[in-house]
């Protein structure tokens, strides 16, 4: 099994912008014998609608079909099974029984032999990676001695790729100390003439930095504006 070289491990992990930390993350997917790698990230940012994201190599023709029907990766049995289990899942013959013209699909576009594996944050973040190639059956001493390099690899897509977009679609979530101060006591049952006493402020200034965190958080009202704040991981570090 091939040991990716410290200077490569490097230039991924330095790389911030997401398609180019991909693109590092493909070569050495390659140098283990693939030809595809896949991510698809299912984002859960509260106050948001979810998303599905994709990042992969896969052939143009194949990823058009996924354009015109955005319900097709729904399809993919590899992708399902993978959501309920945290064992990757070969993608055989039998587990394609039931939509044989995917598979066909698939193979045609080369995407015959590979595997899907998926992984949980604490965002409630969700992704899948997927390798792939059109030659080679993959063995189960394959998969084993290769797992280990390429679950690392995920964990260290899904953690970075995620925080990326996270922030992207939160923007304005930086609360400022005093905001997160009230945010907890507000969390903790306390009223703004409480919260008033407590940090030796006026009321008419603890509920100014309530709506403060109402406003950067995009959401309506105190108690959203806390489980929101406490989902982020903002008020229990």
């Amino acid at each position: 099994m091939p040991h990716w070289k410290q200077e490569k491990l490097q230039t991924l992990l330095g790389e911030r912008h997401p398609e180019r930390m991909f693109d590092q993350a493909i070569l050495l997917a390659q140098e283990m014998g693939m030809m595809y790698l896949g991510l698809v990230l299912h984002l859960h940012i509260p106050a948001r609608h979810p998303q599905t994201i994709l990042y992969n190599n896969f052939p143009e023709a194949w990823n058009e079909r996924f354009r015109a029907d955005r319900d097709f990766i729904l399809q993919d049995p590899a992708i399902n099974r993978s959501r309920i289990s945290a064992v990757p899942v070969l993608w055989e013959d039998a587990l394609y029984e039931e939509v044989p013209d995917f598979r066909e699909a698939a193979c045609t576009h080369g995407l015959r032999h590979g595997w899907t594996q998926s992984l949980y944050d604490r965002y409630n973040h969700e992704s899948q990676l997927s390798v792939a190639r059109s030659q080679r059956r993959i063995s189960a001493h394959e998969l084993l001695s290769k797992s280990a390099q390429l679950l690392w690899l995920h964990n260290v897509l899904h953690e970075l790729i995620c925080e990326h977009h996270r922030r992207a679609e939160s923007p304005s979530h930086e609360l400022t100390e005093r905001e997160l101060e009230v945010t907890k006591w507000t969390a903790d049952g306390k009223t703004a003439s409480d919260i008033a006493c407590i940090l030796s402020l006026s009321p008419s200034t603890v509920n100014f930095h309530i709506r403060s965190v109402i406003t950067k958080l995009g959401v309506t009202n105190k108690t959203a504006a806390v489980a929101v704040a406490a989902a982020r991981g903002l008020i229990w570090k």
